[in-house]
């Protein structure tokens, strides 16, 4: 049986690429210089184990939402089996949640990462309690969901991927299941 490695990213102990862009970390010296990135701080909070050789397991929950950057390279598009909007009432959000509830809002209002909508489409957002006894801010998009038309691509061969390694000397995984 494998471990369930949902929600986190593996990567090299001393690099991570993004793009064309290479950020080395050493977690015994500051990075002063223009490596002071998104990602780059992301590993600076992540304690990286004395004892790791080759990898390390970054936990996605230790990032910190408000230092996402936002993408506009790319616009989303949903494809839907009709255009009939679905709409949800708002779920009732208890007394004491209703400031959680509203600061995690800001925090991903303030970057951009959501936006004000003036869509006929409407959702219901609730919290969820984590683990660690915090909130986690969800949309309920099951209604949604049901009429979106799936982006179906072919797997690749699994032959023809491990033929394409040969030779390699890094690799790395990302597992979003």
């Amino acid at each position: 049986m494998f471990p369930n490695y949902s929600n986190h990213i593996h990567t090299n102990e001393n690099t991570f690429s993004n793009s064309n862009d290479t950020f080395d970390i050493n977690e015994n010296e500051e990075n002063t210089t223009e490596q002071e990135s998104f990602i780059g701080n992301v590993f600076k909070k992540v304690l990286i184990p004395a004892n790791s050789q080759h990898y390390i397991n970054i936990k996605l929950d230790d990032i910190d939402i408000a230092e996402l950057v936002v993408c506009d390279l790319i616009e989303h598009k949903i494809h839907l089996t009709d255009q009939i909007p679905t709409r949800q009432k708002p779920y009732r959000v208890p007394y004491n949640l209703k400031p959680e509830m509203m600061k995690q809002i800001i925090v991903l209002l303030e970057p951009g990462i959501i936006q004000a909508s003036k869509s006929p489409f409407c959702a219901s957002a609730l919290l969820v309690k984590k683990a660690d006894k915090s909130y986690r801010l969800v949309a309920y998009l099951r209604k949604l969901n049901k009429k979106t038309i799936p982006d179906t691509f072919p797997l690749p061969n699994l032959t023809e991927m491990i033929d394409n390694l040969s030779g390699a000397k890094h690799f790395s995984t990302l597992d979003l299941s």
